[in-house]
Formats: C-alpha cells, sequence, structure tokens
C-alpha cells in the first residue's frame, strides 16, 4: 500500500511513517496541502492521510482540490486531526468526500486498523468516491468552512490570549523573584563581610591575648633581676657598703635588663604587625621567630619544642602572617598536651621538600583529634574549649591566611601520638613581586596595630 501523508509537525509526520513502514507501506510525506496535491499527482498513493489544520493550505481546502480533479479525486482521504475534532468538523470533513475522520492522538494500531477497513470499504465500491464532489461554487460549503476556520481562529486567539496573560504573569513573578534575589544576595554579601570584621576583631584580640601572656613570660626573670638588684642596692647602702663603682654598675645592669625588655615589646610589635608586600622569606627563620616568642612559655610548662630543618624552602609571600599561623599551630599543641598531660611533652615542628613543594609538619603528643570534630576543626567559632579559654577562629583565620594569602593548603590529621598539621607551599626562587594587601584575594588583617 502506497501512503501519502500531509501533515505539517514533523514529529507527528516521523510518527505517522515508523507507523506505515512497520506494516510494509510506501511512505511519501508532504508539510502542507499544497506540497500534498502535487504529491498526489506525482504519486498517485492509494490513500492520503492529512491534518486538518495546516500553513498555506489546510486539509478541507486540500480534499476540495483532490475531488475537483479528475485523476486524483478517487483516491480515499482521511482526516487526521487534534484541532478540528468537533462534530460539525467531521460532518464538513464526510461531505466533502473524506472517507473517515480520526482524531489525534491514536493508537498506531488502531490507525492502521482504521487505514486497512477504509482501503477495503473503498475497493468494495470499486474505487467511486463515497461522496459526490461539491461545486467550487456550492455555498453551503463555504458557509460552513467560513464558519468552522472563523470558530477556530476564535479559539486559537482565545489561547493565544491565555498564554500572553500567563507569561506575562511569569515574567512578572520571575522580576519579583530576581529583585528578591539581588536584595537577598546583597545582604548575604554584607553579613559575610561583618562577619569577616568580627572574626578579624576577635583575631586581633586573641593575638594580643596570646602576645600579652608571652611578653609576661618574657619579662618575668628580668623583673626578678631587676628587682634582686634593687634589693642589694638597699642592702649596701644601709650597711654603707654601696660604693660608687659599685653602683655604676647595679645601674648598668638594670639599664641592660630595661633593654632588653624594651627590645622585647619591639620583638613582639613587629611579629604581629601585618606585612604590607609580599616579600620572598625562608621557613625556617620565620618558625624561628615564632618559636621564640612562646618558647620560655612552654618551658615554664614542662613542654618541649624542637625544630628540625631537614630542607629550608624560600617561600613567596607574608612572612609575619605566616609566623602567626605557625604561633597558632603551637598554641593548640601546647592546649591539648596540658589537657592531657603526657610524659615527655613536645612539640616538634619540621621542614622539608619535595620537588617544588615545601612542607611545613607540626606535631605534638597531646593524643590527637577526635574522628567526630576532624571536618570541623577549621571552622569558623568552632572549639573544643570553653568559651572564656577560646573563640575557635585560630585555626580558620590560619586556613584563611595558608590558602588565600600563601595560595598553599593545610590539612589536619592524627600521627601515632597526637595531632599532625601539614603546610604545603609552592617554592620560590625568584624576586617576589610587591602586591599591596587590599590586591590580594580574601586578604584579612590579622595583626595587632
Amino acid at each position: 500500500m502506497n501512503v501519502l501523508i500531509v501533515e505539517d509537525s514533523s514529529s507527528a509526520r516521523k510518527l505517522l511513517r515508523y507507523t506505515f513502514e512497520h506494516y510494509g507501506c510506501m511512505v511519501y510525506e508532504a508539510q502542507d496541502g499544497v506540497e500534498g496535491l502535487e504529491m498526489a499527482a506525482l504519486h498517485r498513493p492509494d490513500i492520503i492521510i492529512s491534518d486538518a489544520l495546516m500553513p498555506r493550505m489546510d486539509g478541507f481546502q486540500l480534499i476540495r482540490a483532490l475531488k475537483a480533479d479528475a485523476d486524483l479525486k478517487s483516491i480515499p482521504f482521511i482526516f487526521y486531526s487534534s484541532t478540528y475534532t468537533g462534530e460539525k468538523e467531521a460532518e464538513l470533513a464526510l461531505s466533502l468526500g473524506a472517507e473517515a475522520f480520526v482524531p489525534k492522538p491514536t493508537e498506531p494500531a488502531q490507525l492502521w486498523e482504521k487505514t486497512c477497513a477504509v482501503m477495503k470499504e473503498w475497493e468494495e465500491r470499486h474505487r467511486i468516491p463515497a461522496h459526490p464532489a461539491i461545486d467550487e461554487s456550492d455555498e453551503q460549503y463555504l458557509r460552513e468552512y467560513s464558519r468552522i476556520v472563523a470558530s477556530k481562529l476564535e479559539e486559537k486567539v482565545h489561547e493565544l490570549e491565555e498564554s500572553l496573560a500567563l507569561r506575562e504573569k511569569a515574567e512578572e513573578e520571575l522580576r519579583r523573584l530576581n529583585a528578591g534575589l539581588e536584595e537577598r544576595i546583597a545582604s548575604e554579601v554584607r553579613k559575610s563581610r561583618e562577619k569577616d570584621h568580627i572574626m578579624a576583631h576577635q583575631a586581633r584580640l586573641a593575638a594580643m591575648g596570646e602576645m600579652l601572656s608571652n611578653i609576661s613570660h618574657q619579662w618575668r626573670q628580668p623583673l626578678n633581676n631587676v628587682s634582686l638588684i634593687v634589693q642589694n642596692l638597699q642592702m649596701e647602702f644601709e650597711a654603707h657598703q654601696l660604693s660608687n663603682d659599685s653602683c655604676r654598675s647595679y645601674v648598668q645592669e638594670c639599664i641592660g635588663l630595661l633593654a632588653y625588655m624594651s627590645r622585647t615589646i619591639d620583638n613582639f610589635r613587629a611579629f604581629y604587625h601585618p606585612d604590607q608586600a609580599r616579600q620572598l622569606f625562608t621557613l625556617h627563620s620565620a618558625i624561628s621567630d615564632a618559636v621564640a616568642l612562646v618558647k620560655d612559655d612552654l618551658e615554664s610548662h614542662g613542654i618541649g619544642i624542637e625544630v628540625v630543618n631537614e630542607q629550608d624552602s624560600r617561600v613567596d609571600g607574608y612572612r609575619n602572617e605566616f609566623a602567626q599561623v605557625v604561633l597558632n599551630l603551637i598554641v593548640n599543641a601546647k592546649e591539648a598536651i596540658l589537657l592531657r598531660q603526657p610524659s615527655a611533652a613536645l612539640i616538634k615542628i619540621v621542614c622539608s621538600q619535595k620537588g617544588e613543594v615545601a612542607f611545613v609538619t607540626v606535631t605534638d603528643n597531646g593524643g590527637g583529634i577526635a574522628p567526630e570534630i576532624t571536618d570541623s576543626i577549621f571552622d569558623p567559632y568552632f572549639t573544643t574549649k570553653f568559651k572564656s579559654q577560646g573563640t575557635g577562629v585560630g585555626l580558620y583565620m590560619s586556613k584563611m591566611i595558608i590558602e588565600k594569602h600563601m595560595w598553599g593548603s593545610i590539612s589536619l590529621g592524627n600521627s601515632a601520638t597526637g595531632a599532625e598539621v601539614i603546610i604545603k607551599l609552592a617554592r620560590a626562587e625568584e624576586p617576589s613581586r610587591v602586591v599591596p594587601p587590599e590586591a590580594v584575594p580574601g586578604a584579612i588583617d590579622t595583626g595587632i596595630q
């Protein structure tokens, strides 16, 4: 069987082609009535299956043209439409000579059965048209056709108006959502900036507390010596044994001790002052500076600290900020050790390198970190201490410095005896370029002015 499909929808044509080819038919395709009329004249199909609503020439106009052609009027014609599905449309189609009017969608097997039934009836009539051809001047056809087309056009216009109204409503809702989203984004950005400022302030306060604590340890022995010198002065003076040379000696010794204390203040101030530009520096020297500030404090608590320089590296970054990270890690290790009280308490820092990567490993024997908090240890405000002992910003700020300022990475895990922190940084050999702090992505001031 040769079948001509006249359908403006490509997907619908493809489905019909698959259906009829499945049953062994030869299928021809046309996109509208004009093309369908040409294909019918060219191929003389056994049957035509046509949509009703199509551009240029619709199904009703196509069947009138076919029935007006002496060579084509006997070809069976089936309307297959999803738009014209009412009784009036079916009556008009049948009055024009169509064998059947099938609404979309119809199952492929049912459509094939209907097509076979139409062909059987047509063969029984010996190719005589099922209905008489209607003359072009038939006023009844024109009136009925115009009424049906106008009705469908009104429906389509109404559908378009509803669609446009829904679209305008959706666009208005989208504009409202966009405006609200922009406002929420701006609000979240403000909150994030406020949080960063608060955490930076808390970091400065925490650093100030550490600084004062370490200064007190650095000053304790010199102040004790000054106290002893003053007592000796008084005793010798009261015993009339104070000579000019002894007095000058005591005074010079006091001046030396006070100068040492003054340098301690300067050293701490320089340490906590933020760098203004990136620079090349060696990791071991920055680590040594950090250790020097807390060594007395650690010794007063019976904690040893060991710095192992397996292979030193130069890196490009902010020296004081990196030293502050090391100081934060030492302080955290000290607190873990004080909590567990291990024998032979020790903090160990190792400098090494592998290829183009520099490593700094900080370990302690404070028992390690519980597995359930490992993933949260670098979160802001996370702390295992009492609120009076810490704010939980030290490790978070350390992570920000290493990742955003130094472009490296920091990770935390457990060794056999305690916690292990590994810092990875890119080694640098070329002179550092000068970059202002505000140009550094995510720069956070953690210094004390």
